[in-house]
């Protein structure tokens, strides 16, 4: 089990000339955004607060140019999943994870340490960033750089080069959509959406994209109904890419709590992710995608390397894949 320090978010604020004799209160609240000034002076007297070079604060603290404010947020201790983190490839140049379902690559504003940056550092690599990101409920390879040096290098690759991502999906089909090993690809163009979850959910926009679908088995489910297991290939990576384009053709994926569900069910699933009730409705508490192969030329040689992660569980019920359905 990991033993974690104490779950403490630290925010350091400069001074800079804009702000030169403002009052400290009027200070944080500008910096950490829709804080009333009552609310900022509660924080200078009870919360945990210093400023650099030291002083006595209160709320009219008249701020010099330079002054560093740092506040530290004491957060609940979480549950991390460093255990379920596999590493599937690592050298001077390269490190190759199992990302699991459920944890963050980069921490948020809600999560701080159940991410794989905090599994980097708390697992002997504090120089190693993760060169591109996988959604938290998505599983699969995840490419690493192990030092600062080869950060830039490797994101490089993934803006400019698009290594080959593979992606295996289980998604509902109750019409038949995907009832046949013929492959398709989706190109409906992508942009954000108006509405309740603006800065979340894509649909029908300006973005192009690129979506190779391959159906590779089926099982008629006896709770959920006909189910596809999905070989998935991107040549963009837009937001929620795979996840909008199979929902656009009818065919959400299983467990998807953003996209084939309403507004309501997903902002209910935002305040409780563990809610029985909810998670009742869906055939699995994730998403069930996953970030299955990835293909790319090794930054030292070029040689081309894959990489590849074990299915979850979840697949295990397409394993006595008999053929597909009479049209």
């Amino acid at each position: 089990m990991t033993t974690l320090p104490p779950n403490i978010r630290e925010r350091r604020f400069e001074v800079d000339a804009n702000f030169v004799q403002w009052r400290l209160d009027r200070f944080l609240s500008n910096r950490l955004g829709r804080l009333s000034r009552t609310k900022a002076a509660s924080i200078i007297k009870h919360g945990d607060l210093s400023i650099h070079p030291a002083r006595k604060l209160k709320p009219s603290l008249k701020l010099r140019l330079h002054d560093v404010v740092i506040l530290r947020e004491h957060l609940p201790q979480e549950v991390v999943q460093d255990g379920e983190v596999r590493v599937l490839h690592e050298d001077d140049d390269l490190l190759v994870l199992h990302k699991p379902a459920g944890m963050l690559v980069h921490e948020s504003a809600k999560v701080r340490q159940n991410t794989i940056q905090g599994f980097l550092e708390r697992a002997g690599w504090p120089e190693a960033e993760a060169a591109h990101r996988l959604d938290k409920e998505t599983s699969g390879v995840l490419i690493c750089a192990p030092s600062r040096q080869r950060v830039s290098q490797l994101r490089g690759m993934f803006a400019s080069e698009h290594p080959e991502k593979v992606y295996r999906a289980i998604v509902c089909d109750p019409e038949g959509r995907w009832r046949s090993p013929q492959r398709e690809t989706l190109t409906w163009p992508l942009g954000l959406v108006e509405g309740p979850v603006l800065s979340l959910r894509m649909g029908h926009g300006t973005q192009s994209c690129t979506t190779h679908v391959q159906p590779l088995a089926w099982v008629d489910d006896p709770t959920w109904g006909p189910m596809v297991d999905l070989q998935v290939t991107i040549e963009t990576g837009r937001q929620h890419q795979i996840r909008v384009h199979l929902d656009m053709a009818g065919t959400p994926i299983a467990g998807d709590k953003l996209y084939g569900q309403t507004d309501a069910f997903f902002m209910a699933s935002c305040q409780d992710p563990v809610d029985p009730d909810l998670l009742a409705t869906l055939p699995f508490p994730r998403q069930a995608l996953h970030a299955w192969r990835l293909r790319m030329a090794h930054p030292a040689d070029r040689k081309s390397v894959l990489f590849e992660a074990p299915l979850p569980d979840y697949w295990q019920r397409f394993d006595h894949f008999a053929g597909w359905p009479e049209p």
